[in-house]
This record gives C-alpha cells, sequence and structure tokens, in this order.
C-alpha cells in the first residue's frame, strides 16, 4: 500500500526537522567540506544534492503528474549530480543548508497543495507506470541513504 499524502508530509516534516538539527550537529564550515569517506561527498555537497533533487522533483515533476501522462526520462543522474555539488566545495554551510530546507519546504507545500485524485493518478515514466504517492516514496529512501550516511559520518 502506497503512502497517504498526510503521511508523506509528515515525513517531509520529520527530514525538516533533521536538516535544522545539521545547524548543530555541523560546527564548522570546514567538518561540513570534509569527505565522509574516501571517494564520497562531504555534508555540503550531499544537502546541495538533495537539494537539487527537491528542486527539480518540483519545477520538473510535479506539474507533469497527471492521469496519463508520459513524463520525460531522468536526465543524467550523474551529470546532475555533477552541477549539484559544483559550486559548494568551499562555501559556507548555513546558505548551503537553509537552500535544502526552503526547496524542501518549497516541495512540501507543492505537493500539500495537489488534488488527492492527482497524487494517486497513474502517469508513466519511463515506460514504467507509477503515482506521485509512489514516486515521492522513492525520494524518502534516498534521504534515508543520505541520513545514515552523514550520521555514520558525525557519529565517528
Amino acid at each position: 500500500m502506497r503512502m497517504e499524502k498526510e503521511q508523506l508530509l509528515e515525513a517531509f516534516t520529520e527530514y525538516e526537522v533533521y536538516l535544522a538539527s545539521l545547524n548543530t550537529r555541523i560546527e564548522t564550515d570546514q567538518a561540513a567540506h570534509e569527505p565522509i569517506a574516501e571517494g564520497k561527498w562531504s555534508v555540503s555537497e550531499i544537502i546541495a544534492h538533495l537539494g537539487a533533487w527537491d528542486r527539480f522533483m518540483r519545477e520538473e515533476r510535479l506539474p507533469f503528474m497527471t492521469e496519463g501522462a508520459e513524463i520525460p526520462s531522468m536526465p543524467d543522474v550523474d551529470a546532475f549530480n555533477r552541477q549539484a555539488v559544483e559550486n559548494v566545495k568551499d562555501g559556507e554551510f548555513p546558505p548551503i543548508l537553509a537552500n535544502a530546507q526552503k526547496q524542501r519546504a518549497l516541495l512540501a507545500k507543492a505537493i500539500e497543495e495537489m488534488d488527492a485524485g492527482a497524487y494517486k493518478a497513474p502517469f508513466t515514466v519511463e515506460r514504467h507506470q507509477t503515482n506521485a504517492a509512489e514516486y515521492f516514496e522513492g525520494l524518502l529512501s534516498h534521504d534515508a541513504h543520505h541520513r545514515r550516511q552523514i550520521d555514520t559520518f558525525l557519529e565517528k
């Protein structure tokens, strides 16, 4: 069974609380820019990446999630991710975090405003039939993956 819209929005709120907690858990910009492991991104890059995907989902996916729609393929994910983290390598962490918080809040608001029927209406992405409920559950899984990475790094 797919997540009801209210459950998704609660999960988004919890994620926003998690992001806010990073304001105190990440004490310096230097710590925010330290790779979480060899060959991996830093917390700043992960957070910028999450914010970029939230913006993409709100601007490039959500408006097209209508019954029977055929939504274009995803962009080149590797290129999208590289671009998302390109300008944050030396930036201050608070604005990077604030942007991610803003992007999630805007996405949550847009989903909240969705008609209940539209939230469950089937559409197709890359020959796979889905709906907004299922699609955004995937976003929560993506969030959880990166949260585990950040938490493991911060527990060192």
